[in-house]
């Protein structure tokens, strides 16, 4: 549906001015007579040039943190939902979202709840937003739990932020690492092995050794060119499968060291989101339902529809957890002292708040380790290369001396 820009002169003779989504300008114009205001001039808005453009489309979690807390202070000082609303989408400055907020504030014009004309745009608002939504505008406490949704948004960015610059140095060096040696063992020593082999002289097992890697990467680089990328899509293939979706996420866990820093960064983000939803007023099986659906991992999202079972039952929530194996055991007795004193979202927001402190000595960690190891590594492999290039050299000048 075409968006659009206007200017308009509102019933106290102020200007405004805005954008909004109609079928043609006429029904924009329209729109506008029954909200009230007198229409100055109206222009349509291209993709990506009312505001910044993003490539993606997408919206970022920052962005949408910081919106969420401005609705919540808009709400809270008292502005009729519309125009908190119209203020959010004149104000951000990502595109896509300006766009979605304009859409949202004409399906409340028309009647509809914020939460259902959220749950339009399930690409940018999730089950977990969509639902403390809802228990706000049912309970009368939309402020409260909107910035409730904005502390856990800017939780989310930061550890999710933190975990990426912190791995961008070692990811940058593999890459950088991994190009030069493939240029060099694809380029390079296959012109000094020509060299080698035109004085018809013995060489070292190094020398022999690097050659005949080195020729077998050069001999089939067309294939390895090939074979890569095919491998990638089959693996992507495979992943969109649940059984493979299954096999790459089980094997997440288990990976050495960032095994344990993903299953962290999982248990947090559940124990976060759960606590974040029973504060909003989510009964505890609904919360239990949407934390499924926000982990990006099934081993712990079928963990959660077993639990979720037992408690239905009428079994504490601590104790499936715990018979589980998939969470560690703070995890289960600070929720089972949280369930004894009644302060479940106070014990889940603290265990939520220790794995990430945890994720973040973790990762610092790591990446104080890898930079040294991988510059060993890098060293120690360019040092055999030119080792084993040298040395021959060495011998055929000493035989010429």
């Amino acid at each position: 549906m075409p968006v659009y820009k206007y200017k308009a002169i509102d019933e106290t003779g102020r200007t405004v001015q805005g954008i909004l989504d109609a079928e043609s300008p006429k029904g924009a114009t329209d729109k506008l007579k029954r909200q009230g205001v007198f229409l100055s001039s109206l222009s349509e808005v291209r993709q990506g040039k009312a505001r910044s453009f993003n490539f993606f489309r997408g919206v970022k979690i920052s962005e949408l943190a910081i919106t969420t807390r401005q609705f919540s202070t808009l709400i809270s000082a008292g502005l009729p939902l519309e125009a908190s609303l119209t203020a959010l989408s004149e104000q951000t400055e990502d595109a896509r979202l300006g766009e979605i907020l304009t859409q949202v504030k004409d399906r409340v014009s028309e009647g509809s709840s914020l939460a259902n004309a959220l749950n339009e745009h399930r690409s940018v608002f999730s089950d977990l937003y969509i639902n403390i939504v809802r228990a706000g505008e049912a309970s009368g406490t939309l402020d409260i739990v909107l910035l409730r949704l904005a502390d856990f948004l800017e939780k989310q960015a930061a550890l999710s932020s933190k975990v990426k610059s912190a791995l961008i140095y070692p990811i940058f060096m593999f890459f950088i690492g991994g190009g030069v040696l493939f240029f060099t063992m694809t380029y390079v020593i296959p012109r000094i092995a020509k060299i080698f082999e035109d004085s018809q002289k013995a060489l070292p097992v190094m020398t022999v050794i690097l050659i005949k890697v080195s020729g077998f990467f050069s001999n089939n680089i067309l294939l390895i060119l090939i074979l890569l990328p095919v491998l990638f899509f089959l693996a992507y293939r495979f992943n969109q499968t649940a059984r493979g979706r299954m096999f790459f996420d089980r094997l997440s866990l288990k990976l050495p060291v960032f095994g344990k820093i993903n299953s962290m960064v999982v248990i947090s983000r559940f124990t976060r989101t759960l606590g974040t939803l029973l504060a909003s007023g989510i009964p505890l099986l609904d919360a239990l339902k949407i934390g499924e659906a926000v982990l990006d991992n099934r081993v712990y999202s079928k963990t959660l529809e077993e639990v979720r079972s037992n408690v239905r039952e009428g079994t504490s929530l601590a104790k499936p957890l715990r018979d589980s194996g998939v969470f560690p055991p703070l995890v289960t007795r600070m929720i089972a002292v949280g369930e004894q004193t009644g302060e479940m979202e106070e014990m889940l927001t603290k265990v939520a708040d220790i794995y990430d402190q945890q994720v973040e000595t973790m990762v610092s960690t790591l990446t104080s380790l890898l930079e040294p190891v991988m510059i060993l590594i890098i060293g120690a492999v360019m040092g055999f290369i030119v080792f084993a290039v040298l040395l021959p050299i060495f011998n055929l000048t000493s035989t010429i001396g």
